[in-house]
């Protein structure tokens, strides 16, 4: 499979795939002398000793896959190299192959006449060193080679098995996570490489959509349900594409992919409702997956629908998007009886008194452990029959009661008999947060202020680091960041530094967002390139818009760390710590241990 960039020097990149055989050595060949070196961008640079030949690029060493009828990846491991062999008129690199598995590798070809992506890979800043945290799988993106994780054969898949079925699905959202991590880098560093990556993000979407402009994941079963956070990740991806530049291919796309999400609903007594996957369209869909569900038809919904609050959200901030991005407001009806389905299920407040008891013997659950050894006798007593007993039947009070924002603020991900997924609070602030943005006459504040509140308030993100919820901690950094750029409050830059202090503590890198050009948040040729620190400790979260510029720099390290850019930054940022204390002018900047820095222009400021 080979994807061409004639407008980039003519380089192109190969996803070669050889088809599982017996045991055999592979031996791929290249004309020409050629020595290999480590790439500062991940990979390899093979060089050709003849200045006329191609130089290539091989972001991952080979690898070795099992896949399932449906193209789900089974099992992986690295291909052994046998050999590079080197010759004045050819080079040799020896692969071995294992009976059953298919051998890939995606190799670059990068011409005399693309000699600036050749440079662009041998050069990195600081901040393309540094990981971020995908949305979809969790892992940290560590530079361009990364994308190769998941961009397999042209398709992305999510790069981590699941534990139970022991698979790797393929995942738009992830693809749409990557994406905003390539523009944001783009928009950083000028770097050409970003936009070809895109590009690449870009066909894999459109390859994979069926006919139906469905996308699918068979994340639970052989008969390959539709996950629709992920269908809409394909959908903010080529949105965000086709907001950059016009392409008929990626409009007539979008719109097919509209129209099957605007099919994907259930008409509740309080309005449009949009399904969480395909498995919810009917009760035969349902039992055929296996999942356990108790049927019920609180607030007019059908039996099988689950009412999971994120993706709902999602939903409405992805259509609504395609209106704004391609005018077409066939499905405007839709998301406003959506967006007012999730207001008067999100004001809901039955049974406050019951709820408060129960919602404090889940509170006694979510302690960290050092707090819950201090607890008296009779509490962890409680504790321990609420984790037994109340978190699994909670649905049962939903289903009399409904209701999704609980006391103290905690938003609950569903009204169904799933698990009890308290990690989904950061998702649904995020998701609230986007919608805000896009209808601020919805005014969310009322449950978004307490739901932050009973994050910042608490010990929940401690919980969070301890029972080692990556999902938990990267959305609520994503969460804040939103936040952030919704509203100029220097408090709540605090908490986006705790976060992202929180974040590094375990492990984890920054979502993408975070470099600024965020295309929810940033219209295109509005960003404002993220600057690179020189010392790689110190992390930034770049909070501008347009001319409003406004960086946060954050410093995990327990020393104090001068503030030195690696690019040209903006110098009539005015620069406060925490509480909001001025930094004098001309004093040289340094970030405290533990701490950090906010520098903000004029206009910000206001």
């Amino acid at each position: 499979m080979l994807d061409r960039f004639p407008d980039a020097g003519g380089a192109s990149c190969c996803f070669l795939r050889l088809t599982a055989t017996a045991r055999r050595n592979v031996d791929v060949v290249l004309d020409g002398g050629y020595g290999t070196q480590s790439c500062p961008s991940g990979g390899w640079l093979l060089r050709p000793s003849d200045a006329q030949r191609p130089s290539y690029w091989i972001p991952l060493a080979p690898v070795l896959r099992a896949r399932d009828a449906n193209g789900r990846i089974l099992s992986e491991e690295t291909a052994p190299v046998g050999a590079f062999l080197p010759g004045a008129l050819s080079t040799t690199i020896v692969l071995a192959e294992r009976g059953g598995l298919d051998l890939e590798c995606a190799i670059w070809c990068l011409p005399p006449a693309a000699v600036e992506l050749v440079e662009e890979l041998q050069s990195t800043r600081v901040l393309e060193r540094q990981p971020l945290f995908m949305l979809s799988s969790h892992f940290n993106l560590r530079g361009p080679s990364d994308v190769y994780r998941c961009l397999i054969h042209g398709a992305v898949y999510e790069n981590r098995f699941d534990p139970v079925r022991k698979r790797k699905i393929a995942s738009e959202l992830e693809a749409y996570s990557l994406y905003v991590a390539m523009h944001g880098l783009e928009a950083a560093t000028g770097k050409r490489l970003y936009g070809l990556l895109k590009q690449q993000l870009v066909r894999s979407v459109l390859a994979r959509q069926g006919e139906d402009g469905r996308w699918r994941h068979g994340e639970w079963t052989d008969f390959m349900e539709t996950h629709y956070r992920l269908h809409n990740g394909a959908m903010l991806l080529l949105e965000a594409a086709l907001e950059e530049r016009p392409d008929p291919a990626v409009a007539q796309a979008l719109r097919r992919a509209a129209d099957a999400l605007a099919r994907a609903i259930d008409r509740t007594d309080i309005g449009v409702w949009f399904f969480h996957d395909s498995l919810e369209e009917s009760v035969e869909m349902t039992e055929r997956s296996g999942i356990r569900w108790v049927p019920s038809r609180e607030l007019g919904k059908a039996p099988t629908t689950k009412m999971i609050l994120n993706s709902h959200l999602d939903a409405i901030v992805t259509l609504d998007r395609y209106r704004q991005v391609t005018g077409d407001d066939r499905h405007a009806t839709q998301v406003e009886s959506a967006l007012s389905a999730a207001r008067k299920l999100l004001a809901l407040r039955p049974a406050e008194r019951l709820y408060g008891i129960l919602y404090w013997a889940v509170w006694l659950t979510l302690k960290p452990e050092a707090e819950a050894k201090r607890l008296a006798l009779p509490l962890r007593a409680v504790k321990r029959l609420a984790r037994r007993y109340l978190l699994p039947e909670l649905h049962r009070v939903k289903r009399r009661w409904p209701r999704m924002v609980m006391p103290g603020g905690l938003i609950e991900r569903h009204l169904s008999r799933l698990h009890f997924g308290v990690n989904y609070h950061s998702v649904n602030v995020m998701d609230l947060a986007r919608v805000q943005r896009r209808f601020p006459r919805a005014d969310f504040r009322d449950v978004l202020d307490p739901a932050v509140g009973t994050v910042t308030g608490t010990s929940l993100a401690r919980y969070w680091a301890e029972t080692r919820q990556r999902q938990a901690i990267g959305y609520w950094v994503e969460a804040l960041f939103q936040l952030c750029t919704l509203s100029p409050e220097i408090e709540r830059r605090g908490d986006l530094a705790e976060a992202i202090l929180g974040s590094l503590d375990a492990g984890l890198g920054l979502p993408p967002s975070l470099l600024g050009a965020h295309p929810e948040v940033v219209a295109p040729g509005m960003s404002y390139p993220c600057p690179s620190p020189r010392d790689e400790r110190l992390r930034v979260a770049n909070l501008s818009r347009g001319s409003e510029r406004e960086i946060l720099v954050v410093n995990p390290a327990a020393e104090a760390i001068d503030l030195a850019w690696e690019n040209a930054i903006d110098t009539e940022l005015h620069w406060v710590g925490a509480g909001g204390a001025s930094v004098a002018a001309g004093t040289p900047l340094q970030v405290p241990p533990r701490g950090w820095l906010l520098g903000r222009s004029a206009a910000r400021r206001r």
